[in-house]
């Protein structure tokens, strides 16, 4: 059941009512079956698979905190790690080589459960000794399709305090409207956007460098809408049943270096590698320097890459990611050493025109966003055959179609130039946006605001809504 569905909203409302009905330790049993049940009506059989795994890591949980010797500890953690991770190798390759259907969430879920037994094995108050709270980590339903992935500690305690919780009617409220942005960002941007890129991938080389350009600038605009909004629809409703879930994405097209980009786009999953892989990668290659921080860099963004399938473009779409932020780590390692030189030495400013920092910042997020792009032309494309003739198409290497803009005709044109200043605003973190909504509070009541979304939501919907980009992960 898809969270687009008019229907998963018709469950979804007396499912809270009844959450709300229940008090203690019911509200988390409760829960648990609500989360098995949604996962069920993707496959009972995989559901099985995260039953055992669930209680696997329970085990080994509990293990580690009992456990005197490091290594015991080290083993424990070993082989629940290494479990975890076969699975998902197991399943990708099955997916990438022999079209086989991943189980819903696999990857989400299962970064979950290896972040609890690390957790546990740093600091033995960590364990979980409720099973049913722990059970509903990894499936708690609102973040299984894609995130974002939560850390065990704040879930735990929300779950608890929960348990005691009155209805609160606000932040009630406050996942309803997650839930209606999402659903705009996602169904009236995203999917719009989706529609046009499909359009032009059925025949790309029909279309002159300008459209392809354009294109390619939409990939980033359409993951970003597509993806932005099921996160906030996912934390709407995780909000309505009082949890409150991390943040995903913090205006990543102000982003003015793809390393800063990183740090704003899919943050859920970027903090999660870098504490869990990139920090303790780079600390044991500490002796080397550079070259060991380098190495520690272009691991952590291959396994992004592969982690989305093992496929060749998103191979390549890692080892790009893994050039760029290398040569902006370099670039600003170095920046930062001239001017700890030049500080010392005291030496006077350098005459002449310097540009502003305002314009540096610009002309760093257009960058930013060009080399985004590109990137998402292998992310992106279907097989490595369409992303290098796109890249062709690009470089003159082959010629460009002769449809532009003004033959397309404007009923679909101009949704797509409104769609992507839409996506493009508000990745830049809506500016003025927070003055405009209190303007609008203070003059229309929220009851009209809701009632003019929902409708907007029923009569622009486009046909087909409802699949997100990262729920095949």
């Amino acid at each position: 059941m898809s969270f687009t569905s008019p229907l998963f909203y018709v469950v979804l409302v007396p499912a809270v009512a009844v959450f709300y009905w229940f008090s203690g330790r019911w509200r988390a049993i409760y829960l648990l079956a609500l989360s098995y049940a949604f996962y069920a009506l993707s496959s009972r059989v995989y559901l099985v698979l995260l039953i055992v795994a669930s209680a696997a890591v329970y085990a080994l949980g509990l293990a580690i905190a009992k456990s005197n010797g490091e290594r015991a500890k080290q083993a424990y953690l070993a082989v629940g790690v290494a479990a975890v991770i076969a699975v998902i190798v197991a399943f990708k390759a099955a997916g990438a080589w022999r079209d086989f259907l991943l189980p819903l969430g696999v990857s989400f879920y299962s970064f979950k459960l290896i972040s609890y037994l690390i957790e546990v094995y740093w600091d033995d108050e960590a364990v979980e000794r409720d099973p049913i709270v722990f059970f509903l980590f990894p499936a708690f339903f609102p973040q299984i399709i894609s995130g974002p992935i939560q850390r065990p500690e704040p879930f735990f305690t929300q779950m608890r305090a929960i348990m005691a919780r009155s209805l609160n009617a606000d932040q009630i409220e406050t996942g309803f409207r997650f839930i209606l942005g999402g659903l705009m960002m996602k169904t009236l941007v995203g999917d719009r956007l989706g529609a046009f890129i499909e359009t032009i991938d059925q025949s790309h080389t029909n279309y002159s460098y300008g459209v392809m350009l354009t294109t390619v600038a939409c990939y980033t605009l359409q993951l970003y809408a597509d993806f932005s909004g099921y996160t906030n629809i996912a934390l709407g409703i995780g909000k309505l049943f009082g949890v409150e879930g991390p943040p995903n994405f913090n205006a990543p097209f102000l982003a003015v270096n793809i390393q800063d980009m990183w740090r704003r786009w899919h943050m859920s999953l970027t903090l999660w590698l870098t504490d869990y892989l990139f920090t303790p990668l780079s600390m044991s290659l500490r002796d080397y320097g550079q070259a060991g921080l380098i190495g520690a860099i272009c691991l952590n963004m291959i396994i992004i890459g592969v982690w989305h399938g093992f496929t060749l473009n998103y191979l390549v779409f890692g080892i790009l990611h893994a050039v760029f932020l290398s040569v902006t780590v370099l670039i600003l390692g170095e920046l930062a050493r001239r001017k700890r030189a030049a500080g010392k030495a005291k030496a006077p400013p350098t005459p002449g025109w310097r540009p502003p920092g305002a314009l540096l910042r610009v002309l760093g997020a257009a960058l930013t966003f060009a080399l985004m792009s590109f990137s998402q032309i292998f992310f992106h494309s279907e097989t490595f055959s369409q992303a290098t003739s796109i890249l062709a198409q690009l470089a003159g290497a082959a010629p460009s179609g002769s449809t532009g803009w003004s033959d397309m005709p404007a009923y679909f044109s101009v949704p797509a130039w409104i769609c992507m200043g839409v996506a493009l605003y508000v990745g830049a973190g809506a500016p003025g946006a927070r003055g405009l909504f209190g303007s609008l509070n203070r003059t229309a009541p929220n009851w009209l605001q809701y009632g003019v979304c929902l409708f907007l939501l029923s009569v622009l919907s486009t046909e087909g809504s409802g699949q997100f980009i990262y729920g095949q992960f």
